[in-house]
Order: structure tokens, then C-alpha cells, then sequence
């Protein structure tokens, strides 16, 4: 999720959530590990058959989640979607210096 999203949902929350109430704050794009390190390695223009010299592969823990998602139903009900996409979001990231 892009940075400035996650602003405007606590801003949202502060403004017009419920005090007492719990607010998630997520979205519905979900993405591997390794294809959102590729992802990254290839913005980095890092190309496909030199980006396993970046990878590591470890064995998975015992207790490895497969998945990880928020409902963030009380959020949208309060009118919050986010506006940047992950790849602008990256993008727009990585001309921050």
C-alpha cells in the first residue's frame, strides 16, 4: 500500500471513525514474496536471469503463513479505497531521494 493511502485512511478514521471501534486498514492486492521481489529487483532494472544472484532461499518455518489479509470492511464503509496502484506507488517511491 502506498504511503500516502495509508494517510488518508487515518485521517479518515480520525475524522469520522467511532471511538472504541477497531479500523483496518488493507486493500485487495495481494502478491507473493518472490514475485514482489522480482517485482522490485526488475524496477531496479536488475534483469531476469542475473536476479537469483539477489535471492536467498531459506527453508519455510514450521508455523509459516501462507497468507495475510485484513478485513477492512469499516474502512470502505466510512468511504476509504486507496488511489495509488502498488506499481505507481513504487514508482512514485522511488523518486523520493
Amino acid at each position: 500500500m502506498y504511503v500516502g493511502d495509508l494517510i488518508n485512511a487515518l485521517d479518515l478514521i480520525l475524522h469520522l471513525g467511532r471511538i472504541g471501534e477497531i479500523y483496518n486498514i488493507g486493500t485487495n492486492f495481494e502478491i507473493t514474496n518472490l514475485d514482489l521481489a522480482k517485482m522490485l529487483l526488475q524496477h531496479f532494472n536488475i534483469i531476469e536471469k542475473e536476479q537469483y544472484k539477489y535471492l536467498e532461499f531459506v527453508q519455510d518455518r514450521p508455523f509459516n503463513d501462507h497468507r495475510y489479509s485484513v478485513d477492512y470492511t469499516k474502512l470502505k464503509e466510512l468511504g476509504w479505497k486507496p488511489k495509488i496502484s502498488w506499481e505507481d506507488g513504487i514508482k512514485k517511491t522511488s523518486k523520493l531521494k
